[in-house]
């Protein structure tokens, strides 16, 4: 992960851990239910989950798997995940500071590994899938989930700047036949991909997470204000009284080891 990258990262998710320890879109949902429905973890399985968070992929995963390893690039996502399980009495976890895309685990470890929400932060997607495809077994599976983007340019243009406004994190959001190609291209067979599910959003929750400044709010609330009929319906923006409501579309895969 290109440095900068890494630096942008760790600021942020430093700083807003708990408000993320908070967040009901990152908690629950029906993308994360799918996730483990596709993955069908087991008893006997170990499970590696990329870029945790506050750990609520992991937690699911922990409710039925031997052993799940959460990892994170900020220490304080993962003391908010160590204190978020231990409210939930999970005793099968276990936490390590790693970059995506270095991961320090040897090959072919893990039956499977998850990602959520959080790839769009990665300065290096093809290498963070070249790694998960070294630490999985023969056989083992990939199930990811993160916003995407549309496929048509104008639209998706219009979508990144406004997450890089909002976090200065943020690389990018990749359509799904752009994640399709890089996770075959990364030596995977992608058995299933989902692009139903949505993440709902309001934009004063959604600003608050990130802790943007009123300067920033502002800018925020007037690009949505002025958004294009087509950008609108892309992502459902709707105005009730003083709030925006919008959605970003979910990539959901689930992908095999050859």
């Amino acid at each position: 992960m290109e440095r900068e990258i890494v630096e942008k990262v760790k600021a942020q998710f430093g700083r807003q851990a708990e408000r993320y320890a908070e967040s009901r879109p990152h908690a629950t949902g029906t993308s994360l239910d799918l996730m483990v429905e596709w993955a069908t973890p087991t008893a006997t399985d170990r499970v590696l989950d990329v870029a945790t968070g506050t750990g609520f992929t992991a937690f699911a995963f922990a409710s039925f798997a031997r052993r799940v390893v959460a990892t994170d690039l900020t220490a304080n996502m993962l003391i908010q995940a160590h204190r978020l399980a231990g409210e939930r009495t999970l005793k099968n976890l276990l936490y390590s500071l790693a970059e995506a895309e270095a991961l320090p685990f040897r090959d072919g470890v893990f039956d499977i590994s998850t990602c959520r929400i959080a790839p769009h932060h990665f300065g290096g997607v093809p290498r963070f899938l070249a790694e998960m495809h070294r630490v999985l077994r023969s056989g083992g599976t990939l199930v990811l989930c993160d916003s995407s983007t549309p496929e048509d340019p104008d639209t998706s243009a219009w979508q990144q700047e406004t997450e890089r406004i909002r976090d200065p994190s943020h690389v990018r959001n990749y359509s799904p036949s752009e994640w399709r190609r890089m996770t075959e291209e990364a030596g995977f067979h992608v058995e299933r991909m989902s692009t139903e599910h949505r993440s709902n959003l309001s934009l004063s929750n959604w600003v608050r997470t990130a802790g943007n400044d009123p300067t920033t709010v502002r800018l925020l609330r007037e690009r949505y204000l002025k958004a294009s009929p087509e950008v609108r319906n892309a992502f459902q923006i709707r105005f009730e009284g003083e709030e925006i409501h919008f959605s970003w579309m979910l990539a959901i895969l689930l992908a095999r080891r050859t």
